[in-house]
């Protein structure tokens, strides 16, 4: 890892060196470099998030992070990977980080790869944490009508049916707001009439203002998948 990062510190330098006025030193430290790796860095972006040392992770949330800020596709297959994998130590006993799937998740999304939204939704449905979950939500709110899928909406109208935490039933209910599909209106007049804090019924509403009323639903079209703005083939 120390290499790696060696590595990504002298081509963030040299880089910085070509473009810069002032030749002088760049304090970088072994964390922040991380944020200044441009796109000919992505290579080696995916090895970091290789690691499955826990020492690594904090090192790993910054490399998922610059990953998705580059909308890097190189690196779909090592994302999927980290929302899957168990990390087990010595013993058998699990490491779990849920912040390095929430920022696989945002970071799958962002790379706009259309398997992105069935391994998040995938996650929003078998994860046991909450936060994941929330996190699961929040990546697809951010594909928006590039989730607008039938196997995408199954999960997250199951998952909004059967929440009682508000916090997820409020990103859930705003994902799908983002995502417009007018199938999910029932499921978010449940929430405005259910017991639910006013913060999430009021999501819920704007949720349903969003909607594409004139826009006819995945369930009633033969394709998996069609963006919301695009007609529909006859």
């Amino acid at each position: 890892m120390k290499k790696i990062l060696s590595f990504l510190a002298i081509s963030v330098s040299f880089s910085i060196l070509l473009t810069s006025n002032i030749f002088g030193v760049h304090n970088i430290t072994n964390v922040d470099v991380i944020d200044e790796v441009g796109p000919e860095g992505i290579p080696e972006l995916i090895e970091v998030i290789r690691s499955t040392d826990p020492e690594d992770d904090e090192v790993r949330l910054r490399a998922l992070k610059r990953l998705g800020e580059l909308k890097a596709k190189e690196a779909v297959d090592m994302l999927i990977e980290v929302l899957e994998t168990r990390r087990l130590v010595a013993g058998g006993k699990e490491v779990y980080n849920w912040k390095l799937k929430v920022m696989a998740a945002k970071a799958l999304a962002q790379t706009d790869d259309p398997r992105g939204a069935f391994y998040i939704a995938l996650m929003l449905r078998k994860d046991r944490d909450i936060t994941v979950k929330r996190g699961a939500a929040q990546a697809l709110g951010l594909m928006g009508e590039r989730a607008r899928t039938k196997t995408v909406l199954d999960v997250m109208h199951s998952e909004l049916e059967i929440t009682r935490d508000n916090a997820l039933a409020n990103d859930i209910s705003e994902a799908l707001g983002k995502i417009g599909d007018k199938s999910s209106f029932v499921y978010l007049l449940k929430v405005t009439q259910g017991k639910y804090l006013n913060y999430v019924k009021e999501t819920a509403q704007k949720a349903i203002a969003n909607l594409k009323w004139n826009v006819p639903s995945v369930y009633e079209t033969k394709e998996e998948s069609k963006p919301a703005t695009e007609p529909v083939k006859k």
